[in-house]
Parts: structure tokens; C-alpha cells; sequence
């Protein structure tokens, strides 16, 4: 049995995805943007993925899709809600389609499922995983696999950071792709910082993606311990490692808080505007720490609609350290 998966364009989309697709059996293949390709490679299996820049003309979008079309696949997934998603799933000619029933896609979908009336308090993933069931493709959602790099390839990563194959550490990612709404500020970021150099002792691995940098330069100008400056150097393989290998996690709501969880790594998270019911990371290991000082929290905005970011601004740093102690089994300092 052949399935094709229209991916979704997000880092921390595509994890939330990842237990629906790991649930299909037999041969699977996953359409996704070509900068995207490196996380489907970190899921544990056979997936053969298949870049596509799905932005192109539509002439060269439907030639790179002609591989798939050979494939003459029984079953087709469309996980984004949008009209170009249902277009590409149609495109891959597979006997039947499946997809959330929005924006007339009904028109283009085999399949064209609704939503439950109360999807919103939903998690993301069970929403993945309603189209596969919805396809009689699997029954029981699995569990977010666990993913482990291989030995030499931690070794060549910490070593390029300055750092021990056994030495203790702990990582910072104060950014957020989806918006300033999203993220903690850096001042709080180098407070926190310095409270985990002053306790643990231990190197703070500082990441961000390469249009933050100015975030991580702040935090190691005002922080003190040992900071290593890794923003804008790794790729997700190489971060994956980095977070694989750490003791903590503090970040915001972000693609890396979702890698994290695929890594196993405990998580602290400050969180203002976003959801966690929704689009909370699939890991055990997990703290939100948030306040209930905005009535319009969670708000779910890219930029603060009152202006002043009071849900994040009312976060401190001692509150995220205490949560980070309590995860740790460290409440003693």
C-alpha cells in the first residue's frame, strides 16, 4: 500500500504531524518544501520525501509531482487546510484523497471531512491524525517517537561548540518565527541566564535561527557564566543534537520548543499569546509557565495587540528558574 502525504510548512507543524504519519503502514511518502526535507529525515523509518517548491508556477509544480503520479498511490493526504494543499493532493492522482472540508475542498478531496464543532480545544495532532483514521489507515495514535543521534555525529557536533561529550549543559532559544507576540524578552533571557551559571555551573548553549542573532548578542552582553553563541550556525540535524544532548530547554513557543520534544529534552516554556491545548509540545517532560494578568490571553496574535506584551512582560525570570528546578528534581537551590 502507497501513501502520499501533502506536508505541512512548518517546523513545528510538521512534528505535531509526525505520530499521524508514523501510524500509516506499508510504503509513505511526504511532499514538502525543499528547506523542510531535513526533519522528516530526523522521524525514525523508511519516509521517502519528495521536495517540491510548492510556491513555483504551477506548470513547474505539476512536473515535479509527476513521480508521484507514476506511484499510482491508493491513499492521499492533504494535512494543511488550504485550497493549494487540496490542489496538490489532486495532483498526485491517488485513488482516493483526504482532507479537512474548508474552503470548498470537497470540490478536490475524495474525502472532504469536518472538523469537530470543537476542534479549537483540540491538540493539533489529533486533528492529523482524524484524516488517517478518517482514511482507515490506522486506529491508535502513537506516541512522538524519540529521536537519537548517532554517537559520532553528537561527538562532531559538541566538540565544533567547545563542548565535552559528557559535560552537562543546558540550551536558551529566545526566538520565535511566528512573531515579537511569541517571545520572552532577552533582558528576561540573560537574567535566567546567569541564575542557571550561578547554580549548576554549567555552559548556557545559546540558539536562534540566523535572523535573530541580535537576540543571542544581547543575552552573552549581559548574562554572566559561560555562554556558547551556537545562533545562526546549526542546521535542524545539528540543533537536534545539541538539544539531544542537553539537560533543559528554555524557549519560547517555537519550532524548537517541538524539536525539543522530539529529542526528549525537558522544556520550560514562557508563554503568553499561543494556546498550549492546541500546539503544546508532545513531550512528558514539559512546563508553560505563564500569568493570568491579560483578558485576552491567549490572544493567538503575531503582534501584541494591546502594545505593552504585558503576558509575557509578567513572566520573571526567578518564576521560569523555580519551574526549570522543579522539572529538574533541583529545588534545593
Amino acid at each position: 500500500m502507497r501513501t502520499i502525504f501533502i506536508g505541512l510548512n512548518w517546523l513545528g507543524d510538521i512534528l505535531m504531524s509526525a505520530p499521524a504519519i508514523l501510524a500509516v503502514p506499508g510504503e509513505v511518502h511526504v511532499v514538502t518544501r525543499p528547506h523542510l526535507a531535513e526533519v522528516y529525515q530526523l522521524l525514525p523509518g523508511s519516509l521517502s520525501i519528495h521536495p517540491v517548491d510548492t510556491k513555483a508556477a504551477f506548470l513547474e509544480v505539476l512536473n515535479a509531482l509527476k513521480p508521484l503520479r507514476k506511484l499510482a498511490a491508493e491513499n492521499v493526504i492533504a494535512l494543511p487546510d488550504s485550497w493549494r494543499a487540496a490542489i496538490l493532493a489532486r495532483a498526485c492522482a491517488g485513488k482516493e484523497s483526504t482532507g479537512f472540508a474548508n474552503q470548498m475542498r470537497s470540490l478536490l478531496l475524495n474525502q472532504a471531512i469536518d472538523k469537530p464543532h470543537n476542534f479549537k480545544q483540540m491538540h493539533e495532532s489529533d486533528l492529523h491524525f482524524m484524516l488517517v483514521k478518517a482514511a482507515g489507515l490506522a486506529s491508535e495514535k502513537p506516541a512522538l517517537p524519540l529521536y537519537k543521534p548517532e554517537a559520532e555525529q553528537l561527538q562532531q557536533v559538541l566538540a565544533r561548540f567547545g563542548l565535552g561529550e559528557q559535560q552537562t549543559y543546558m540550551v536558551l532559544a529566545p526566538g520565535a518565527a511566528f512573531g515579537s507576540a511569541k517571545r520572552w524578552q532577552p533582558e528576561k533571557f540573560a537574567e535566567l541566564a546567569s541564575l542557571i551559571s550561578g547554580a549548576y555551573e554549567v555552559p548556557v548553549v545559546l540558539t536562534a535561527g540566523s535572523n535573530e542573532t541580535e537576540l543571542t548578542r544581547q543575552i552573552c552582553e549581559e548574562a554572566r557564566g559561560k555562554l556558547v553563541d551556537t545562533a545562526g550556525q546549526t542546521s535542524l540535524s545539528e540543533l537536534a543534537c545539541l538539544l539531544s544532548g542537553a539537560r533543559a530547554l528554555v524557549c519560547n513557543d517555537s519550532g524548537t520548543m517541538h524539536l525539543g520534544a522530539l529529542c526528549g529534552t525537558p522544556t520550560v516554556v514562557p508563554v503568553g499569546p499561543t494556546d498550549m491545548t492546541r500546539t503544546g509540545p508532545l513531550n512528558p517532560g514539559f512546563v508553560a509557565v505563564s500569568t493570568d494578568i491579560c483578558p485576552q490571553a491567549p490572544c493567538r496574535q503575531r503582534i501584541c495587540p494591546r502594545q505593552d506584551h504585558i503576558c509575557m512582560q509578567n513572566i520573571s525570570a526567578m518564576a521560569v528558574f523555580a519551574e526549570l528546578q522543579l522539572l529538574l528534581g533541583d529545588n534545593h537551590v
